[in-house]
């Protein structure tokens, strides 16, 4: 690695939190390496309600070499690695109907995803907060439901159920920013949105959102130019058409 990263090395989010006030309250280094590496393994998923079991961290070759461990020691020593990060608020651990236990990164979306199956979270620790404002963060967010209205159309019955669907498959951010992005691209219709959703299901959670935009009050100038060649090619097209 002397050599450096190299040319499209992949880049794995982490939440700012862990680099700043969470940082300074983890002292142990087997603690921190544990959760680096569980937060590298549920975004190698790319879903939004991506889950680890304690045997995929033990299974893990690097857990295992990074700890010098194995067996009932590695086990033990991943566990109170996890225990303590869940205390801390990094991560929600709950039991499936097998009784195996699942390891969720402690986000509002992914909090959300468990309140809309039926969890009850109210034991679990609220998400940790930042130690510099974060004005963007902490500003109101729009339900799906109401940003369509605002930029698509009138709601319907039929469309009300497809968000309501496709928020049991996505996050809110994500479904939000799918909206937008039919709006910048003025193709207003439910199934250009659908369309949008099922290639970040098959590719991944568009990286603006895992880096913290949420798709509406930021805009990225060079994503801006994108969409207006993208609507001046529509309108040629339909230009062509109409000849």
């Amino acid at each position: 690695m002397n050599t450096g990263f190299p040319h499209g090395v992949q880049f794995t989010p982490v939440p700012n939190p862990l680099l700043a006030s969470l940082l300074e309250e983890i002292n142990s280094l087997e603690e921190l390496k544990v959760v680096l590496r569980a937060i590298h393994g549920l975004h190698k998923q790319r879903k939004p309600l991506a889950s680890l079991g304690f045997s995929d961290l033990c299974a893990d070759r690097t857990v295992a070499a990074m700890l010098n461990a194995s067996g009932s020691e590695l086990e033990r020593r991943v566990k109170d690695a996890i225990s303590s990060a869940s205390d801390r608020g990094i991560f929600i651990v709950l039991k499936d109907s097998l009784g195996i236990a699942k390891i969720f990164l402690n986000t509002d979306p992914v909090r959300r995803t468990l309140i809309r199956q039926g969890i009850d979270l109210s034991k679990i620790n609220n998400a940790v907060s930042e130690t510099w404002p974060d004005v963007t963060a902490s500003a109101p967010k729009q339900n799906a439901i109401t940003y369509y209205e605002q930029n698509i159309s009138p709601i319907t019955a039929l469309v009300a159920e497809n968000i309501h669907h496709a928020l049991q498959q996505h996050t809110e951010d994500e479904v939000i920013l799918a909206i937008r992005k039919a709006a910048e691209a003025n193709a207003r219709s439910w199934n250009y949105i659908a369309s949008i959703l099922r290639r970040w299901a098959n590719e991944g959670r568009p990286e603006e959102l895992d880096n913290g935009r949420n798709g509406i009050t930021e805009r990225n100038p060079q994503e801006d130019r994108s969409d207006q060649f993208y609507e001046e090619y529509l309108k040629r097209q339909r230009a062509r058409g109409a000849q």
